[in-house]
């Protein structure tokens, strides 16, 4: 076990992950979003666990609910990126069609067993996760897992991020057994090795390494090859997207004028986001989202209101009740945590005797 700069030290067993809560690192540092059961009453623990990640995935409630549920969980965000390492129970899962609507969450994670395995199961596909083998799969696709008793990193990666020319697995899970897949299965478990002892800079640098190590990957694996085979709807997501942030300022963003943008009619846009539940929904999330991570910014010492004006949200008070609802705190709140050192912490959830804070709110910002 290594020393943390802080004298105080932890490890999530079979890692060897050392992890410090936010609390005891300095300002500059990293601090991890941090997730445990640990020092709740065991009966209380699997309930515990279920709430924090109600909205990402539903848990499925045992017949016999167990004893105990003791999870530990760190996620540290670095550079646009987030690397997530835990210790689990034996449990199921699903993440449904309407988690995906209602968060909009569009990430790729790059999952990796330490130990047990994980049952993965889309419409398409039934994929075993056994220890060591690097798996791709998409969060904005729905999904059923068990696992056994188990420990996981999972390296986040938004969609946004890929390299050009290669686009993620259509549906289920891709196995990167390529030398190039090894390789980068071998720098995640540095990776989380390394982030509890680094700085938001040397995590920002770090950022670009991994965004490297991640194209050298894919580059001689199967979604290369599936490329080519992209239905002209991704492509055409992705383009609206990035009308969609460059104009989040402007009163006048919905359908019509995203029509005009794109060159495409009112009923191919309302097919596209119709999984997302709508186009207007899609762009509220992303205005939230953009306000979170300007909010959550040190170095942006603009107004709560004028931060919201700059990202199309000219209610006050709708803006703070919006913002309550999708990260489960006021704006002002957000911005208080973040004086405290905590820049990435998102309560959806917040209980003073966890001190728990919402993986799903994280993952949405980025």
């Amino acid at each position: 076990m290594s020393q943390t700069r802080a004298g105080q030290q932890h490890a999530l067993p079979h890692t060897g992950v050392a992890v410090v809560a936010p609390e005891d690192r300095g300002t500059r540092d990293l601090a991890p979003l941090r997730q445990s059961t640990h020092g709740l009453p065991a009966r209380l623990q699997f309930d515990a666990w279920r709430d924090a990640n109600a909205g990402l995935v539903d848990y499925v409630t045992p017949g016999t609910r167990p004893a105990s549920y003791e999870v530990e969980a760190l996620t540290f965000r670095f550079g646009g990126l987030a690397l997530l390492a835990a210790e689990t129970p034996a449990g199921s899962y699903r993440r449904s069609t309407t988690n995906l609507r209602r968060d909009g969450i569009d990430l790729l994670s790059f999952s990796m067993a330490t130990h047990g395995h994980r049952i993965y199961r889309t419409h398409e596909q039934v994929t075993v996760m056994r220890p060591g083998q690097l798996v791709l799969h998409s969060l904005a696709q729905p999904f059923e897992a068990a696992r056994s008793r188990s420990g996981w990193l999972h390296l986040y990666l938004p969609r946004d991020d890929l390299p050009a020319g290669v686009a993620p697995p259509a549906s289920g899970c891709l196995l990167l057994d390529t030398p190039s897949g090894l390789l980068l299965r071998d720098y995640m478990l540095l990776l989380a090795a390394e982030l509890p002892h680094m700085t938001v800079a040397d995590g920002e640098r770090m950022a670009e390494t991994t965004r490297a190590m991640i194209a050298l990957a894919l580059d001689d694996s199967p979604v290369r090859q599936e490329a080519a085979l992209v239905p002209h709807e991704a492509v055409q997501m992705a383009r609206l997207r990035t009308l969609m942030r460059a104009n989040l300022g402007s009163a006048r963003l919905g359908p019509d004028r995203l029509c005009r943008m794109a060159g495409i009619s009112r009923t191919q846009i309302y097919r596209l986001f119709e999984p997302h539940g709508g186009v207007a929904l899609f762009i509220q999330r992303e205005r939230l989202n953009a306000a979170y991570r300007a909010l959550t910014d040190p170095s942006d010492a603009r107004s709560i209101a004028e931060i919201a004006e700059a990202h199309g949200l000219f209610d006050a008070s709708s803006f703070s009740r919006m913002f309550r609802r999708t990260f489960g705190l006021s704006p002002r709140d957000l911005r208080m945590n973040r004086g405290a050192g905590l820049r990435f912490a998102c309560p959806q959830r917040q209980s003073e005797s966890r001190g728990e804070f919402s993986l799903r709110g994280l993952l949405q910002a980025m």
